[in-house]
């Protein structure tokens, strides 16, 4: 007998929550939107990926996001977003720990979700609710149209660009020509007051350690074309945030045909090019990244924090470098 009613209605009672807290958080942002807005240019992001169902990593990795216990000089500011590259799953009582976690936070940060393979392929709920739930809750995203999981949104002088690859921009995490298109207009119709883009997918385009031959680059040609496109509006086009692998690391890309982009041994940091910055999990695998990004008018530096996977809380520095000077 299930007193409670099964998993479903512990999914619907998440929701619910879920529902509540976004009330909240919209009250929040209203409150303190005038003030962000007319605030100092140094301010900052995070990207977090592929928590899955490891709660206590999710809800550790948050807690540090918040109170940047681990924030050496430079110090980075508190962040005024967060984004979560694919596989939030299961995304109610996900999106209910963030609404928790930063319950206080004045202002609290915007969240902003992609989809993943895990919620394309076992659990189209999840889809669902990111598109009924969170996405809303989101102020000022434009969507692509309505009902779909491809937004943008412009915050400070920075747009950050949202790409579901798995219904109609795209198939297996693979970017199509309407979702290439798409994103290339969200950054040429930008107006002078953004200095930077930011566009989010789940799969990279040139993996590494895992999912070697079937993320993006399942298809090169589509891979490619994406890629010179970014290239091409490299005035604007800071990085290309992706999770999937379960492993961080970065890159700097011009050549996406070229023998370093190919080889899978090599992380190439090509002048000219645009980084992939793979934001690893707070989930399964060696270890528990955050990626930190600081921006301060046209410069703009990123910082990786990572924890062990048995110390999910335990963070440290792991990588520095600039993404835009």
């Amino acid at each position: 007998m299930r007193l409670n009613g099964g998993p479903a209605a512990a999914r619907h009672r998440a929701a619910r929550q879920a529902r509540f807290g976004t009330a909240l958080l919209l009250a929040a942002y209203a409150a303190v939107g005038a003030g962000r807005a007319g605030a100092g240019q140094v301010w900052g992001f995070a990207v977090v990926s592929d928590p899955h169902g490891a709660g206590r990593a999710w809800r550790a990795a948050l807690e540090e996001i918040r109170d940047r216990s681990v924030n050496p000089p430079p110090a980075f500011p508190p962040a005024e977003l967060v984004a979560v590259a694919g596989d939030m799953d299961p995304a109610p009582p996900h999106y209910e720990s963030f609404l928790k976690v930063f319950s206080r936070a004045a202002p609290p940060p915007l969240f902003l979700p992609v989809i993943g393979n895990h919620s394309d392929e076992e659990k189209h709920d999840e889809i669902w609710y990111v598109r009924d739930t969170i996405i809303p809750a989101i102020p000022g995203a434009v969507r692509r149209r309505a009902g779909s999981c491809d937004f943008l949104v412009d915050h400070r002088n920075a747009r950050f660009v949202v790409v579901d690859a798995y219904t109609e921009l795209g198939a297996k995490g693979v970017i199509n020509e309407a979702g290439r298109e798409w994103v290339r207009r969200a950054i040429e119709s930008a107006p002078p007051s953004i200095a930077h883009v930011f566009v989010f997918s789940h799969e990279p385009a040139f993996p590494r350690y895992r999912h070697l031959g079937s993320s993006f680059n399942a298809d090169p040609r589509a891979r490619d074309s994406f890629w010179r496109m970014l290239v091409a509006n490299r005035g604007k086009v800071r990085a290309f945030f992706t999770g999937h692998t379960h492993r961080y690391y970065r890159m700097r890309v011009r050549d996406p045909g070229g023998r370093a982009a190919g080889d899978r041994s090599r992380f190439p940091d090509e002048d000219g090019g645009v980084w992939q910055v793979d934001a690893g999990a707070v989930g399964p695998g060696i270890a528990r990244t955050i990626v930190q990004v600081r921006v301060d008018g046209a410069r703009v530096d990123a910082r990786v924090l990572q924890s062990g996977f048995w110390r999910p809380a335990a963070f440290r520095v792991r990588d520095e470098w600039a993404l835009h000077e």
